[in-house]
């Protein structure tokens, strides 16, 4: 049976007069693939930002293995083991692959810039986020691109870079806000195949906000569809591809996706 590892409950957040979610409830098991999925400006990003800690919700309350998480820091969040990727390419000058990751486990373990600083020099921490980041140049094929400046990447490979980030962290959930945006067709189909990959060999939990609707129908099990900062369905691709809801929230494009 499966067991409920994130809840959203009842959960609104307004902006001034702007209604950006409004009293969303569901409920993601553990050990799966869940999309969630709208036409722009439906929701999406704010409620992962909600999810996440990056602002507190207006009303309504979200629970992370069964601790409620609402109002957590983002910080605090990671360290429960939900975490999340974004939307854009989020690298640094002058830092390599294999610095980016490493540099993402310290913060992790620091968990704020100035804590990091501190601990910059304790052993154990540094070898094993050397350890790690060689684990996951490996797991994500970016071996031959580890000592490249993460900047000079194709842009496809900068959003891998962010996936392998999360990655290296160690999650239960990831969040990845839309990874195949800016993507070309063979690019689309390396990242699919690495959250496939995630979820299968490595047993996380994942949620997906993604446009691109031929590769959320095939990577999910369970899509949750928004509209206007409403949920408007819940249920299997099959499901939802065909609920009157989703096919006008987008206007006849859900064809695309059959």
């Amino acid at each position: 049976m499966s067991v409920a590892q994130l809840e959203v409950r009842d959960v609104s957040r307004s902006f001034g007069g702007i209604h950006a979610v409004q009293n969303v409830s569901f409920a993601v098991d553990t050990g799966r693939i869940t999309g969630l999925v709208g036409p722009n400006g439906a929701g999406k990003t704010t409620l992962f930002n909600l999810i996440t800690g990056g602002m507190p919700t207006t009303s309504g309350s979200i629970h992370f293995d069964g601790h409620d998480i609402s109002g957590w820091a983002p910080g605090r969040v990671a360290k429960m083991g939900l975490v999340r990727s974004f939307q854009a390419a989020m690298v640094l000058p002058e830092l390599t692959v294999r610095e980016h990751l490493e540099q993402a486990v310290l913060f992790y373990h620091a968990g704020t810039p100035l804590a990091l600083f501190a601990n910059r020099h304790r052993r154990a921490t540094r070898e094993e986020a050397r350890a790690t980041a060689e684990e996951v140049l490996d797991f994500t094929d970016l071996r031959e691109n580890a000592d490249e400046i993460a900047a000079s990447l194709p842009y496809g490979l900068q959003k891998i870079l962010g996936v392998a980030m999360a990655i290296a962290v160690r999650p239960k959930m990831l969040l990845a806000d839309e990874p195949a945006a800016g993507l070309n067709g063979a690019e689309t189909a390396r990242m699919e195949a690495l959250f496939r990959a995630v979820h299968a060999e490595r047993g996380i939990a994942l949620m997906v906000i993604e446009h691109d609707l031929p590769m959320v129908m095939r990577l999910c099990d369970r899509i949750i569809a928004l509209s206007q900062g409403k949920l408007i369905a819940d249920g299997t691709p099959a499901e939802v591809r065909h609920s009157p809801a989703f096919v006008e929230a987008y206007l006849g494009s859900v064809a695309d996706a059959a």
